[in-house]
């Protein structure tokens, strides 16, 4: 079975996620594609969070038209662990890590990042504005540099409509009307 891994704070989950994921079942064969939220992102202010639980049942209400996606809540927040976990339980699945652009140019910060980079292959989907600037990254230097001595997994990048959705604007939109 081939599955995408799709991690991110989903807060809240939005059509630019569901997009993504259809366009990453189709690309490349999925069978499923696993929405992964994260209780916590290093990244991002704790305080513009909704609970890790609305978050979760959010995404279910979401994804709940698309049979493909399934929500999953793991107890691992650390994501070369949870793969690592994946793939011992599911040792006949086939998966791949996927993610916006947006979250690619801080790839590198992420930890045990050239473990992860070793393990799966790294999918970025990305909006017109990070086309561009994806292959300039820390991450994709440090991807490209490592690629040349080891045999890793694929890394693609598959350009997608600029939807103009982001969770930080819906954050900011709920703000002004409320």
């Amino acid at each position: 079975m081939r599955v995408g891994l799709f991690g991110g704070s989903f807060n809240p989950p939005h059509q630019g996620h569901l997009h993504i994921s259809k366009l990453a079942t189709k690309k490349l064969g999925l069978n499923q594609i696993w929405w992964i939220p994260t209780a916590h992102n290093p990244f991002k202010d704790p305080a513009i969070y909704e609970s890790y639980e609305t978050r979760i049942e959010k995404c279910r209400k979401f994804a709940d038209k698309s049979p493909k996606i399934l929500v999953k809540n793991f107890d691992e927040i650390r994501t070369v662990k949870l793969v690592n976990q994946l793939q011992k339980r599911f040792p006949n699945h086939q998966f791949f890590w996927i993610m916006g652009a947006d979250n690619f140019g801080k790839f590198h910060q992420w930890d045990d990042f050239t473990k992860l980079i070793k393990m799966l292959p790294i999918v970025v989907f990305s909006r017109e504005k990070y086309l561009l600037k994806i292959r300039q990254t820390k991450a994709f230097q440090i991807y490209k540099k490592i690629s040349n001595s080891h045999g890793l997994p694929k890394f693609e990048i598959f350009p997608t409509q600029n939807l103009n959705i982001s969770s930080t604007e819906i954050r900011k939109n709920a703000k002004l009307y409320s």
